[in-house]
């Protein structure tokens, strides 16, 4: 079985989507000091031929967006699974949050997630947008660009308060104490070195129609959710999922008239469970197949419904992974949620069943006839009824998760 590289993002499965062109990765280069900035420009329209009043000006019309490449600043390996691609200054507030976030990210994604800065100042709104990026800029030309970056970010409360000509005496001194050469970085703000770089992203944004900072593309679709550090770690997390998927579900691959156990290791102890697959063939077979593969291991049991159930099988947590294939429904009237302990496939509606999986802690009759059942728990029901409360939404990034340290199958012939 192979493993296939899918297009799933959270953005594409929890909200509606903005298109854009891809955003090609390129190899990694140490961008240059100097850079002539990317003009996007305004599509024209044709003005009537005999104006009856003076025409307005043409709306600008955004082009594609340019590929990524070794002019743009870029923080993470090429071939991360998650790129964010943001447009930003460091003056705003909104971008500030954004970058801050970006950053979290990246912290605990550094396999995985790839940033892109692109220059978006907003200068007759911000005293110091100009010099900011001028002094990132000039940094970057001593391989220093994120670093400042992070700076400004995490104290941005000291240096927007200041007057320009406090704030340069500020950054000269920041420069110091990130090592890099004060003198070269004074020298640069001096003679404005960069100054026409930036009025000339300015200028670019404002013809290309692009809004106000921050704009984000994520894996080349535009990034419409708030940028909180919930809604982008669990778009890198789906993408880190994706690219983990599976092309179709296994071969049917069962021991005839074995019997097949799998055994739920947890820090709370173990539960037992016994499949069935004379009533659920597929279910089982996969259930089998991921767990051989090593699918639930180190994943959080997502989702606890005390009296109700718990769900589990998806590696990123957020209850929308899954791992690329769906299952056609095995409805077996012989086998109810009658009663609690029942192993069942998650569903959304028919023949949606994949690697996600519930657990019921009490009876649940209303679902009778709607979900897989696969196994039974024999052994260990107690410790999932002792959970407490979790909801992947509000409690994503809130520690005390149950974890499945492994899943061990056995097969009794």
């Amino acid at each position: 079985m192979t493993r296939l590289r899918l297009g799933v993002s959270f953005l594409a499965t929890a909200v509606a989507l903005g298109g854009c062109s891809a955003l090609a990765p390129t190899p990694r280069a140490s961008p240059t000091a100097t850079r002539t900035p990317v003009r996007l420009g305004p599509t024209s329209t044709t003005a009537p031929t005999t104006p009856t009043a003076p025409p307005l000006p043409p709306a600008p019309t955004p082009l594609p967006l340019p590929e990524v490449s070794a002019s743009d600043w870029i923080l993470g390996p090429d071939d991360a699974p998650a790129t964010l691609l943001i447009y930003a200054d460091f003056q705003s507030p909104g971008s500030r949050n954004a970058l801050k976030t970006a950053f979290q990210v990246a912290e605990g994604h550094p396999d995985s997630f790839r940033l892109v800065f692109r220059h978006l100042p907003m200068i007759p709104s911000f005293d110091k947008d100009s010099l900011a990026g001028q002094a990132v800029e000039a940094a970057g030309a001593q391989d220093g660009f994120w670093p400042m970056t992070r700076a400004l970010v995490d104290r941005y409360e000291e240096w927007t308060v200041l007057p320009p000509e406090d704030f340069q005496v500020w950054v000269v001194d920041l420069a110091s104490g990130l090592g890099l050469d004060a003198a070269a970085l004074q020298a640069d703000l001096d003679n404005g070195r960069y100054a026409a770089f930036m009025l000339a992203s300015y200028q670019d944004a404002q013809a290309s129609g692009l809004p106000g900072p921050p704009v984000m593309f994520f894996n080349s679709l535009l990034f419409r959710v708030p940028p909180t550090l919930a809604n982008l770690e669990a778009a890198v997390r789906l993408e880190i999922v994706a690219a983990m998927a599976y092309s179709a579900a296994p071969e049917l691959d069962l021991r005839q008239g074995s019997d097949y156990f799998a055994t739920l290791i947890l820090d709370e102890g173990e539960v037992v469970i016994q499949l069935l697959p004379e009533a659920a063939p597929a279910a089982v077979n996969s259930f089998v197949f991921l767990a051989r593969q090593d699918w639930f291991d180190g994943t959080e049991i997502f989702r606890v419904v005390p009296e109700g159930w718990v769900e589990a099988g998806d590696p990123s947590g957020t209850g929308l992974g899954d791992a690329g294939y769906h299952l056609p429904d095995e409805i077996d009237p012989g086998q109810t949620f009658d009663q609690p302990g029942m192993v069942a496939l998650a569903s959304v509606g028919p023949n949606t069943g994949g690697s996600r999986f519930l657990i019921t802690l009490a009876p649940v009759p209303v679902w009778n006839g709607t979900r897989t059942i696969f196994g039974r728990v024999i052994q260990g029901l107690e410790i999932l009824q002792g959970l407490e409360r979790r909801d992947p939404v509000e409690d994503m990034l809130k520690p005390g998760a149950a974890v499945i340290r492994e899943v061990v199958v056995e097969v009794v012939s």
